[in-house]
């Protein structure tokens, strides 16, 4: 990944032209909501993929980058909308490049120098997205439906081919499954055909050479002693010599499927085939009496066959997009609804199962002496046989397709009827008798002919059930083994990363939920989370927790998924108001999780909350030079940034201009959120008010108490261990404390008098400017001269043992020698 040195904006979303240098830091663009800091972000994003999430996804219409990327000024031009971006990348040693990217170029940025190495990072930069993070987006990985939440954290953590291929997968699984029926029928009917023309009843090795070896022995060919694969009932046949023409139809042949084909429409009306279709009105009629079973009978077989035809991309009934595992999951579910009528529908199937082998039985039948009728002279008007099959393929096709309901009860109640063919397959049976007689060597000629076509169909159709098994064995296999080996990773993963999401949100929580637990509960095209309220047990996010604790889940889970997916590769992230229902004691916890966990990670965030900045200035996460104030956005200019840079330059303007009192109230408003802060952070006792309206005066005393008293038990505590080099040092830092409270002390007066309206107290710059002069200095003395953070107590509660800063370059020791044994 990279990390940005220059932001440079031209005529883009609402900035007209905008430079920003954050030099690879973390950087916060503050101030009132539509002043122009998400145009930022959205111009980082679009400098460094070419896509704006904010025009794309749901709910986001006719919008587009091309259409709304540029100012509104300059919709027809958006050539001369685009955003330059600095960056150094890291993985390559700080390797410097700028990527220049114009909207109407969008897919064809312009990157300097065009190294192969540099490519490849922006590159790398362009497949993760999601360094941009909004709260709209944020909120998905906690406050969200299963299968939503999984979609998000798969797509983030670039595993969402994983649920494509499983899909894929389980469909190559169900296709070679449901492939078997038919192959199996097919090579049910080739074994009766050769059973049929062998005259046997079954088909074994010696069953089979019982029936052909005296055919051949009539043609003068040697009898077969075994009989393989390979091996042709024919063998021999053409070189016996036998001249004799063929019957165009073997009589013997026809004969015996005639009479199969009589058997099988017979079968269709005696028992056991009318007592099951009879036996079968009664249940159905049931179903079709109950409006929700009926209707529930119907929407499962659609749900089930849409299962089967869905693609891996669209619903088969809508064309809806869906990602595998959503759309299995969202139909598994809906089916799970209707258990009952499956259980129902599979158990009539099953049942039903005897009067389609019959009725198919007989349609074989049919089909195999239909063609009889044009083969014999005269030849046999067979219209009726024809008819009358295709009667039964409808019969069929709908009891195995069971809805509409009220057609299968029809079906069932004539299923056992059969057209009176007699005429037909009398005058078939009567052409048939008055072939000629075939000679014994035309007879056994036709039987091993047909035997042999026979066996061949058999062979092939025994070949492809096998070949059949043989792929859905294997796709169950791969299937089942893919989805566990994946599942299992997958667990691996959400178990890593929803430990180190607890680990994140019991730092920003240790005040009340240091025992805080979570799980990831990933599922066929979900995933669960469960968070700890308090040790009464797990629940989703949103049970109990409050608005403010699940913004915080949100970053938690995000840093969680990023650190995990990029480890050392995290270096940029952008956040976008992401965290502004956090509470103000939880918002100085995030801060300086962030900085201490993510010390490589270059931050840029927007915020409206001038407290959220106050506290990333506080933490050190910032420094005043990397911050963007606006204060005001029009469309002819753009967002208008205050003019200076800290507190400290508005004020000195402020006095230019000669407002005492602005400057003043400036001061004045700026130490009261400096004492309360340093109250805060070093433990400084302020009197109590239950309405929390602290002034000036209530805060400041403390602040200073307290960072006096921490001098003082430093060098305490140095002379206890006899640290004289500590102690000498921390003896300079409280005379300059001391000098430097004195002085803003003495001119405090003129701090109270220039805020309000007094007509003794005219002050000018010269009386005030000393006055700020001696609270900077002040306020200085408070924070780190090396990472610019305040200091802070250690611990919390109890007996202060430390007064340190965040990186530890002031770390000193608050317990003496005789405390500590």
């Amino acid at each position: 990944m990279i990390k940005i040195d220059t932001i440079k904006i031209h005529e883009f979303r609402g900035i007209r032209n905008l430079e920003l240098k954050p030099n690879g830091n973390n950087f916060a663009a503050c101030g009132p909501n539509g002043t122009g800091k998400s145009g930022i972000v959205d111009a980082i994003e679009f400098g460094l993929t070419g896509k704006i999430s904010r025009l794309s996804g749901k709910g986001t219409g006719d919008l587009s980058v091309a259409k709304h990327g540029p100012h509104v000024d300059f919709r027809d031009k958006p050539g001369e909308a685009w955003v330059e971006l600095a960056v150094s990348i890291p993985a390559l040693g700080g390797k410097k490049a700028v990527i220049r990217r114009t909207v109407k170029g969008s897919n064809a940025p312009t990157v300097t120098p065009v190294d192969a190495d540099v490519l490849a990072a922006l590159e790398a930069v362009k497949l993760h997205p999601e360094f941009v993070l909004s709260r709209r987006e944020l909120i998905r990985y906690v406050i969200s439906e299963p299968g939503d939440r999984a979609t998000e954290v798969q797509a983030l953590l670039r595993l969402s081919d994983v649920g494509k291929l499983r899909s894929v997968l389980q469909k190559i699984d169900n296709a070679c499954r449901s492939a078997l029926a038919p192959l199996e029928r097919a090579e049910a009917e080739a074994t009766k055909q050769l059973t049929t023309a062998l005259g046997v009843t079954q088909l074994t090795k010696v069953v089979v050479l019982t029936a052909v070896n005296p055919h051949r022995q009539a043609l003068g060919l040697a009898p077969f002693t075994d009989l393989t694969p390979a091996t042709p009932l024919t063998d021999g046949l053409a070189t016996t010599g036998v001249s004799a023409t063929p019957q165009p139809l073997p009589k013997a042949q026809a004969a015996s499927d005639l009479a199969a084909a009589k058997a099988a429409l017979a079968a269709l009306a005696v028992d056991p085939f009318v007592a099951t279709a009879v036996g079968l009105i009664p249940r159905l009629e049931a179903l079709a009496a109950d409006p929700a079973a009926a209707a529930g009978v119907k929407r499962e077989a659609l749900l089930t066959n849409a299962l089967d035809l869905y693609d891996g991309a669209q619903c088969p009934t809508c064309d809806t997009p869906y990602e595998p595992d959503a759309f299995v999951s969202h139909l598994k579910e809906k089916l799970g609804h209707l258990k009952d009528v499956a259980d129902q529908r599979t158990a009539l199937t099953q049942d039903m199962a005897p009067l389609l082998t019959a009725i198919h039985a007989a349609g074989t039948g049919l089909a195999t002496i239909i063609p009889y009728g044009a083969q014999l002279q005269p030849p046999v008007d067979v219209k009726p046989l024809a008819d009358f099959k295709q009667v039964l393929v409808g019969r069929y096709q709908q009891l195995q397709a069971l809805v509409p309901l009220e057609d299968t009860i029809a079906v069932l109640a004539v299923a056992y009827q059969v057209a009176d063919l007699t005429p037909t397959l009398d005058a078939l049976g009567d052409a048939v008798n008055a072939l000629r007689e075939p000679t014994a060597q035309d007879a056994a000629r036709q039987f091993l002919t047909i035997a042999e076509e026979r066996l061949i169909q058999l062979r092939a159709a025994r070949q492809a059930h096998a070949v059949g098994k043989e792929k859905a064995t294997k796709a169950a296999r791969v299937h089942a083994v893919f989805t566990a080996e994946t599942t299992k990773a997958l667990e691996a993963i959400y178990t890593q990363v929803q430990d180190r999401f607890a680990e994140f949100y019991r730092e920003l929580n240790k005040d009340d939920e240091s025992a805080f637990t979570a799980k990831l509960i990933p599922s066929m095209g979900k995933l669960g989370f469960d968070v700890d309220f308090y040790g009464r047990g797990q629940f989703p996010p949103g049970a109990y927790h409050s608005e403010g604790h699940q913004d915080g889940m949100g970053l938690c889970l995000y840093l969680a998924l990023m650190s995990h997916l990029l480890g050392d590769g995290f270096t940029i992230a952008v956040l976008d108001d992401v965290l502004m229902s956090v509470d103000k004691g939880h918002r100085r916890e995030v801060c300086a999780l962030l900085k201490a966990r993510f010390p490589n990670t270059q931050f840029i965030f927007t915020t409206h909350d001038d407290v959220w900045l106050r506290h990333m200035r506080s933490e050190g996460i910032i420094t005043d030079k990397n911050v963007a104030h606006f204060k005001t956005w029009s469309v002819d200019t753009g967002p208008a940034e205050w003019t200076h840079d800290t507190v400290w330059d508005e004020i000195d303007a402020q006095l230019a201009d000669n407002n005492v009192s602005g400057a003043s109230g400036t001061l004045r408003r700026y130490l009261e959120y400096f004492a309360g802060e340093a109250s805060h952070r070093l433990r400084g006792k302020v009197e109590y008010r239950g309405d929390g309206q602290f002034m000036l005066g209530d805060l400041l005393p403390g602040a200073l108490s307290a960072l006096g008293d921490g001098f003082k038990k430093a060098k305490a505590a140095a002379g206890s261990w006899n640290q004289k080099d500590i102690l000498d040092a921390v003896a300079q830092r409280e005379a300059a404390f001391a000098a430097a409270r004195q002085a803003a002390n003495a001119d405090q007066w003129q701090l109270n008098a220039a805020v309000h309206y007094n007509p003794w107290a005219d002050l000018s710059k010269e009386d005030f400017t000393p006055v700020a002069a001696a609270y900077k200095a002040l306020v200085d003395l408070y924070a780190c001269p090396v990472c610019k953070g305040m200091f802070h107590v250690t611990p919390p509660r109890g007996p202060k043992e430390a007064l340190r800063c965040g990186c530890g370059h002031t770390n000193l020791n608050l317990t003496t020698k005789a405390a500590a044994a």
